[in-house]
This record gives structure tokens, C-alpha cells and sequence, in this order.
């Protein structure tokens, strides 16, 4: 899974394929820290290519709807990450991302 949204860098280059490249359950804090990156494609992620850029979210447990922090998926994230930067009224870079679709 991962996310799709066109965001053009200063560079020109454009991300299209927005996908985890970390998460960490941070215990004291009852909070996850996730780091997103921006690729051209999903093809140059898979390549081993770093990201044309990286996006740090903090979510609470509440943001990923789970009891347990360190119980958190994949799929929570990439949909609180929706949430969040989908939320009415936002100016987030990725507004308007959707699901990438499966190959």
C-alpha cells in the first residue's frame, strides 16, 4: 500500500508514489512517528532510489484508532495520514491523496 498524489518539488522533479520508509512506536509518548517519502515512482522506490522527499508525521494512538500504539498497522497509518492531511480546510501539500492503486 502507499499514496497518490502528484507534488512538484522545487527541483521540478514531480513525487508521485508516497510510501513508509519508517514507524516507531514511541512508548512514553503514546504516540507513532512515521516517516513518508516521496518517489517518482513506485518502479524507482523499488529500485532503491531515496525519496525526492521525506514527510514526518506524528499520530497519536486516537489518530489511528487503536488502544495499543505498538499494535498499530501499516494501513492505520496511511489512513490517519489521509485523514490528516485530506481534514477540510487543509493546505497540506498532499491534500487530495488517495490510495495508490494495486498493480
Amino acid at each position: 500500500m502507499a499514496l497518490s498524489k502528484s507534488v512538484t518539488m522545487p527541483t521540478g522533479a514531480v513525487a508521485t508514489y508516497w510510501s513508509l520508509i519508517s514507524m516507531q512506536s514511541v512508548l512514553g509518548s503514546a504516540t507513532c512517528n512515521v516517516y513518508l517519502g516521496g518517489y517518482i515512482s513506485s518502479a524507482t522506490q523499488s529500485a532503491g532510489n531515496p525519496p525526492l522527499q521525506t514527510r514526518f508525521f506524528r499520530l497519536t494512538a486516537d489518530q489511528l484508532g487503536v488502544t495499543d500504539i505498538t499494535a498499530a498497522t501499516s494501513a492505520e497509518v496511511y489512513s490517519a495520514i489521509l485523514s490528516l492531511v485530506n481534514a477540510s480546510g487543509s493546505t497540506d501539500p498532499l491534500n487530495g491523496a488517495t490510495t495508490y492503486p494495486a498493480s
